[in-house]
């Protein structure tokens, strides 16, 4: 494994646990809001709802960046 290879890795576990870590608060945000509460607040869980979809597309970006041009798949080993 070359140093470019293990940077490549790293981003993408940096950026699941950065994916990971919005859906969560996402999740949470729109289900104390929504349930837990006794009155629901509807601009928190919509609040939730972009924390979840940012998320969403930050793992989506993490996951395009990580990929290997065609190119460049010869020298990985």
């Amino acid at each position: 494994m070359n140093k470019k290879m293990k940077l490549n890795i790293t981003k993408v576990a940096y950026g699941f646990v950065v994916m990971a870590l919005y859906l969560m608060i996402g999740i949470f945000a729109l289900m104390k809001y929504l349930f837990w509460t006794g009155e629901s607040n509807i601009g928190m869980a919509v609040f939730g709802v972009v924390v979840i979809l940012y998320g969403l597309y930050r793992g989506y970006r993490s996951y395009k960046a990580s990929q290997v041009p065609n190119d460049e798949k010869d020298d990985v080993e």
